[in-house]
């Protein structure tokens, strides 16, 4: 429990640290692994996709991936910047595209989030639920993101 409390106490603190548009403070970030073959080194972003609907990632507000497998991934979708897409694992655990504020598009029923990392390059697929628990529509969803 005191380990739960202290990654969500820095995850908290790393998001308070960092600004949109300034990507070149990294204190506290640690160091990336290297980055995968399959993904080219230095571009920032990803896709997510769910149902029949795909969104290209803008990870504008965080996009880290620490040690222990945690991963902090917060954005919005290219075409649209209203559109929030959140992806959480390790720490608060949770994938969700939405407007940002009470209205969620998509969420990932938890217990059906798997995810692979490789340095700096998250992949993963969930079952998402318009409704909470999966309680609503549901449809297979996938996410591939890098953060270098």
């Amino acid at each position: 429990m005191r380990i739960l409390v202290t990654l969500a106490s820095a995850l908290i603190l790393a998001i308070a640290g960092c600004s949109s548009d300034d990507n070149s403070d990294d204190a506290g970030k640690a160091a990336p692994a290297e980055t995968s073959q399959s993904s080219p080194a230095g571009e920032r972003g990803g896709t997510i996709t769910v149902g029949e609907e795909s969104w290209t990632i803008v990870p504008s507000i965080q996009c880290s991936i620490y040690p222990g497998n945690v991963v902090s991934i917060a954005g919005h979708a290219a075409g649209d910047p209203s559109l929030e897409i959140v992806i959480d694992y390790g720490g608060p655990t949770g994938v969700r595209i939405g407007d940002g504020g009470s209205e969620v598009s998509w969420q990932a029923v938890r217990n059906t989030i798997k995810i692979e990392i490789d340095g700096t390059h998250v992949t993963g697929t969930a079952t998402f639920s318009t409704g909470a628990g999966g309680s609503g529509e549901t449809a297979p969803g996938s996410f591939d993101v890098n953060c270098p």
